[in-house]
């Protein structure tokens, strides 16, 4: 079997971290882990009744180490509720949590200031790391995760005990090290919220060769960890599809917007207004990754552009795929192509409003594996998206459904005649109900009551919020 330099890399480091593992699994028992005698908690039984919350102000420091036992009393604690030390504590597991400004690390924070009112206690563990730093270590990704998830099984470990864990899915493969914490929280139930599968998106990519060794020993860990799992919550049917079976239940819930900072009231919410000699802009806004097309968009507005229609391509934000498509675009000769850093949370509905159409792209081959967060805000601000994806799969039928646009990859031709029939205004409006801040607020409400609410029913011992225990064949209705 052949196998890259690249692929060595990875498998070396996968290799650190399994020894770092078995050495971890090789330790004494959690009996011989726990915290002084001052710290031991009593059995799980004798918790039901205990609701407390934790002091996430403290969390949103930037603090990242496994919080302390010296908690204050909590000022707006249920009536009765006792010091928080007697609480269940629900341990968040993720690479990035608050106040990075990484996506998951926002959600994360949400739904454990959820559970917090509820009266859990919540723990969040993460590792010292930049969401839009440096993506490397040495040059190399893999060793830059390896270093990530020894760190974050370290500090899980070493956290005071949970009854519930709460993982996430950056770096790749942190699943596994939540499994492995639960040698030293006994008896904690195991969640984990899918925001991307691993190995399946690596392998969708090419990162990592289908069949090869690092793609077989990665897949049996992920299968062993989703039937440890009390339960899973995954973004779309495509990727409950590829989790399969094995959990004791799953839940399916897209990422929710950001909170609606304010914005200026200028700034038109309908989609049919009129430009005057302004050019039609249509926007690219968030992370170019690696997952993401972007091809298909520089060629569309290469054909716009020798048509001589007055139409400006933006992208707006950073990541891996940012310079070659740069590149890409300088040899193709753009002119009205144009570039620019992140909007800040202050102005990113501002920058949202002040577009004719809004784009987010997937490439085909990663659909189940991943979903474009970009979607939960775009799908709310009243402008026409056009999608550029898989155009059978689940969202692209979704988008449909609300009057949206979606194409195939490498369909420019496509692409660019639906950028001109928005152009000049020969596509209907895109209609919505209420105002943006309206919107924003009740799909927020929604979706961190639901995560929220099937934790704390899988956690239990708390104020849980909807839903209820499912089958597989319910929470995952067939695909029409």
């Amino acid at each position: 079997m052949e196998t890259n330099g690249n692929e060595w890399k990875r498998m070396w480091a996968n290799g650190v971290l399994i020894e770092s593992m078995a050495f971890i699994a090789r330790r004494p028992p959690t009996s011989d882990l726990r915290p002084p005698t001052a710290d031991r908690r009593p059995p799980t039984s004798d918790l039901r009744a205990t609701k407390v919350v934790d002091d996430l102000a403290e969390r949103r420091t930037g603090a990242i180490n496994p919080p302390t036992n010296t908690l204050p009393p909590v000022p707006n604690a249920p009536s009765g509720s006792p010091d928080a030390r007697g609480g269940r504590r629900i341990l968040f597991l993720n690479q990035f949590v608050p106040p990075d400004p990484a996506p998951t690390a926002r959600l994360l924070g949400e739904v454990a200031e959820a559970l917090r009112n509820q009266g859990y206690e919540t723990s969040l563990v993460g590792d010292a790391v930049d969401y839009r730093g440096g993506k490397t270590l040495l040059g190399s990704r893999a060793l830059r995760e390896a270093r990530s998830l020894l760190r974050l099984l370290f500090r899980a470990a070493t956290a005071p005990r949970a009854d519930a864990i709460v993982v996430l899915t950056s770096p790749p493969m942190v699943p596994v090290v939540a499994a492995l914490a639960r040698l030293r929280h006994r008896r904690a139930r195991l969640i984990h919220w899918a925001m991307d599968l691993y190995p399946d998106v690596a392998v969708a990519l090419g990162e990592v060769r289908e069949g090869s060794l690092l793609h077989r020993l990665t897949a049996a860990f992920m299968r062993r960890v989703y039937r440890a799992c009390d339960l899973v919550i995954v973004l779309d049917r495509e990727m409950a599809s590829r989790v399969g079976p094995g959990p004791k239940r799953i839940e399916i819930e897209p990422p929710w917007p950001p909170e609606a900072t304010l914005f200026s009231p200028s700034v038109d919410e309908t989609a049919a207004r009129g430009r005057g000699e302004r050019p039609f802009t249509w926007l690219y806004s968030g992370n170019l990754g690696r997952a993401h097309e972007w091809r298909t968009l520089l060629e569309a507005q290469a054909r716009l552009e020798a048509e001589g229609l007055a139409v400006d391509l933006v992208f707006q934000g950073g990541g891996a795929e940012r310079i070659p498509a740069e590149a890409h675009a300088a040899g193709l000769g753009l002119r009205r192509c144009h570039w620019r850093d992140y909007a800040p949370e202050s102005g990113l509905i501002d920058s949202l409003l002040a577009a004719d159409a809004l784009v987010a792209t997937q490439r085909p081959e990663t659909a189940g594996c991943l979903w474009p967060s970009k979607l939960a805000l775009a799908v709310l601000v009243g402008r026409p998206i056009l999608w550029v994806g898989s155009e059978d799969g689940g969202i692209a039928q979704w988008l449909r459904q609300q009057g949206h646009h979606a194409v195939a990859p490498g369909e420019s031709q496509s692409l660019a005649r639906e950028v001109a029939a928005l152009a000049s205004n020969t596509r209907p409006a895109i209609t919505a109900d209420g105002t943006l801040a309206d919107r924003i607020a009740q799909a927020r409400k929604a979706g961190i009551e639901r995560v929220a609410g099937w934790i704390g029913e899988t956690v239990g011992g708390g104020g849980a919020v909807g839903g209820g225990l499912v089958e597989w064949e319910r929470s995952v209705p067939e695909t029409k």
